[in-house]
């Protein structure tokens, strides 16, 4: 049997996640007609997270994540090394299902600084062009923070950000982040309820003359309208957050407002349990649609005027890598063999922890975003002229939570290396005394850190899976050991009863969740002599195929990535709304 051919429709989407619940509410509301095609068997709603606490099918099972036994990706630390398949969930965790990884993010939600955007210009011009660390080829990126600002700030409003404006139109203002860039408006709700870690947190950090501010977060910290026309309730600060959907509708994803209203307009189609195994392209290189395999097996072929691929960072890599023509003999994008490229990950550690004695945090509730944040020593925003590296990483301390005791690991008990047996038992019993400091650090791409398809392994319909080549380096472990000592300061000064500070950051490895801000592998750019994609994520070689998401990131800024890459996709849908979808495939538009 033939694989089944659907009508055609303007646009098809690899993924059901934010990025393409954006595209498909910002393009179905001027009358494009679109299909996303979700590999997630579920399709989630709001009343599958009412009654939602169940720790041990949510964050240690990981319900919500990718089946990892169907496609997995392998992983080596360099060209020399071996690469072995990924049999655990690790060092990061991609979501599955209708709204993607949004519905069971953290929420925090970031715009990146001004200098981020030109990170090459920026440090060449300010340090000299020998301070890039040798190997890598971080670059500009295509667009700047003013461009993309009317951008940030619709996001923000459509879904509810909350937080305190630092920078309002160049006025500092406030207690939010003076570091940021220009704001046109306030956040359109106050930030969420600060922690009793957190408050001492921003207390230390203040004597030391630093700036803390409240996380900025897309959690509604009291009732809100949002772009849908619904009005959500504000946050219950219940504990069950990361990697569990919201019982109440107050962290915003693509499900709350988005794909409701796409659907609503009858010119949106979801169908879940779609896995895409190639992008169709004709004898020119021009993208037909897209070819999956349903949950029965059977194949069918979408056809579209454009192709949006959409899903994970790591997917959309493969993606274009896996979909070989005559056309286009390396994949999709990959005519000057950029495919894979500046893939880039995050420097997620924990260097400090204290233990306060007799004390009582209430660590159990809250939200990953009731912490606070200080970006002294993120980007460049302080003199890198006397040190060793480039970069930074922002920090941050008092997010509260509801972990499961099979993954409380860095408790400062015994040797510091069982997490069973009766000293650990006993230490569990003051586990809402220790606090730990973290930072998130930027990181850089080179040249040979990158995705390419293994030779070796394959998924469960036979095609290569995606290789990880990906190792901290000498910047790096830089820029944590400077950190590491910051931390300790103003650990120190919160006056805990002991502290453990780890000075010096280990070799990376893909067993311990770190974070899920995988980026780049599809870089967009000026031109194609130096990316895979223009500012608008439009490929240069496939000109009506488009990639969205962080898979586009030149490098990693030190912040999560969701609130730029949501951001992009506003931008997108104006411009595919802006053109004729039709002429996309001739090279026009």
């Amino acid at each position: 049997m033939g694989a089944r051919v659907h009508p055609e429709v303007d646009v098809v989407t690899m993924g059901a996640g934010w990025t393409a619940g954006i595209l498909a509410q910002q393009l179905t509301a001027e009358g494009k007609r679109v299909v996303s095609l979700e590999r997630g068997p579920t399709r989630w709603t709001d009343p599958d997270f009412q009654h939602n606490h169940d720790s041990l099918h949510y964050r240690v099972r990981k319900a919500m994540m990718l089946d990892i036994s169907k496609e997995t990706w392998t992983w080596r630390p360099n060209t020399r090394a071996r690469a072995l398949p990924i049999r655990r969930l690790g060092s990061f965790h991609p979501g599955q299902g209708l709204g993607g990884a949004g519905v069971h993010w953290a929420a925090e939600t970031w715009r990146f600084f001004p200098s981020d955007f030109r990170y090459r210009s920026h440090h060449v011009e300010r340090y000299g062009q020998d301070r890039l660390p040798e190997g890598s080829n971080v670059q500009d990126w295509p667009l700047g923070y003013d461009e993309l600002e009317p951008y940030y700030d619709r996001f923000e409003w459509d879904v509810g950000v909350s937080g305190h404006a630092g920078n309002l139109r160049g006025e500092l203002i406030g207690e939010g982040n003076p570091f940021e860039g220009p704001r046109s408006r306030d956040y359109p709700l106050p930030p969420l309820q600060r922690s009793i870690a957190a408050a001492e947190f921003s207390a230390a950090a203040e004597d030391l003359g630093l700036h803390p501010f409240r996380q900025p977060a897309s959690i509604l910290s009291e009732g809100y309208r949002d772009l849908s026309g619904r009005y959500r309730s504000g946050c219950l600060y219940c504990g069950f957050c990361t990697r569990y959907g919201c019982e109440v509708d107050a962290k915003a994803s693509a499900l709350t407002a988005h794909i409701p209203l796409a659907l609503q307009t009858g010119r949106y189609e979801v169908r879940t349990g779609c896995v895409v195994r190639r992008i169709e392209v004709d004898d020119r290189g021009r993208a037909t649609g897209l070819r999956y395999v349903d949950q029965s097996g059977r194949e069918h072929v979408q056809p579209a005027a454009v192709v949006v691929i959409s899903g994970y960072t790591l997917n959309n890599v493969r993606m274009l890598l896996l979909s070989r023509s005559d056309a286009h003999p390396d994949g999709v994008g990959n005519d000057r063999g950029l495919v894979g490229a500046n893939y880039t990950y995050q420097l997620s550690q924990t260097p400090v922890t204290g233990v306060f004695e007799g004390r009582r945090f209430n660590q159990y509730m809250g939200n990953a975003c009731v912490q606070d944040a200080l970006h002294d020593f993120n980007g460049d925003n302080f003199d890198h002229s006397d040190l060793d590296f480039i970069g930074g990483a922002s920090v941050t301390a008092g997010g509260g939570e509801r972990e499961p005791l099979t993954s409380v690991g860095d408790l400062p008990v015994g040797d510091g290396e069982r997490n069973w047996g009766r000293a650990w038992k006993q230490a569990l019993r003051g586990w809402d005394s220790v606090v730990g400091i973290a930072i998130q650090g930027e990181s850089l791409p080179y040249r040979d850190h990158r995705l390419d398809l293994d030779p070796t392994y394959k998924d469960v319909f036979g095609d290569p899976l995606l290789r990880i080549t990906y190792d901290f380096r000498e910047n790096d472990r830089r820029l944590y050991a400077y950190l590491a000592k910051r931390c300790a300061e103003i650990m120190e000064r919160m006056g805990p009863s002991s502290m453990e500070t780890t000075d010096e950051l280990e070799p990376y490895t893909i067993a311990p969740y770190q974070s899920t801000h995988n980026t780049g592998g599809a870089i967009m750019g000026a031109d194609p002599g130096s990316s895979v994609t223009d500012s608008y994520g439009r490929v240069w070689d496939t000109p009506n195929v488009y990639v969205t998401g962080a898979t586009l990131y030149p490098q990693n800024p030190g912040m999560n990535p969701t609130g730029t890459l949501c951001a992009l996709a506003y931008r997108t849908a104006e411009h595919l709304n802006s053109v004729d979808l039709g002429s996309l495939a001739e090279g026009h538009g």
